[in-house]
């Protein structure tokens, strides 16, 4: 895995490249997801260390690897692309976060990006709880927090928590992103 990584970063560098949206450290537990083909599995460690491998290959190259998609949005209520997540805060950690903790502590990943999704009624766009406190604090992320395309407008439109752009905006910002 850091081999071919680090010849996509090789290639990534050559056409201008330096920012990697990957690698995916969702760890899927809901076969009906439909992103379920783009992760490591279900396993906590599999992905882990096929992360902490990825991130150390594209980065050796210069390239900036992207995790995503902070954070639980592998197991989704009802397989749901951007469902919310019931969990408790111990799985949260030791099954979701752990393939970003290792990427993190193991590999210095540069960069995350957010997920869709919402974790016990939190949206993670907009939550200070889940980037700013368990990211940022607990698993001591340095790099730059991305938003996945879409997922600060749906602030407003989809998980009804902002009213207007100034407002989506700003949770964003509280949130980190």
């Amino acid at each position: 895995v850091a081999e071919v990584a680090a010849t996509a970063g090789r290639q990534m560098r050559a056409v201008g490249a330096r920012l990697a949206l990957s690698p995916v450290l969702d760890v899927a537990r809901d076969p009906r997801w439909g992103r379920l083909e783009e992760t490591y599995g279900e396993d906590p460690e599999l992905v882990s260390r096929l992360g902490v491998a990825y991130v150390r290959g594209i980065q050796s190259e210069g390239v900036v690897a992207t995790a995503k998609h902070f954070l639980g949005y592998g197991q989704p209520d009802a397989g749901f692309n951007q469902g919310e997540m019931s969990v408790g805060p111990r799985r949260l950690r030791d099954v979701f976060a752990a393939p970003f903790r290792a990427a993190i502590a193991e590999a210095g990943l540069g960069a995350v990006m957010n997920a869709y999704n919402e974790v016990d009624g939190l949206p993670c766009a907009g939550s200070a709880e889940i980037l700013t406190e368990l990211l940022r604090g607990e698993l001591g992320f340095a790099g730059t927090v991305v938003a996945d395309y879409f997922a600060v407008s749906l602030l407003e439109s989809y998980h009804r928590t902002a009213s207007g752009k100034e407002d989506c905006a700003r949770q964003a910002l509280v949130a980190g992103i």
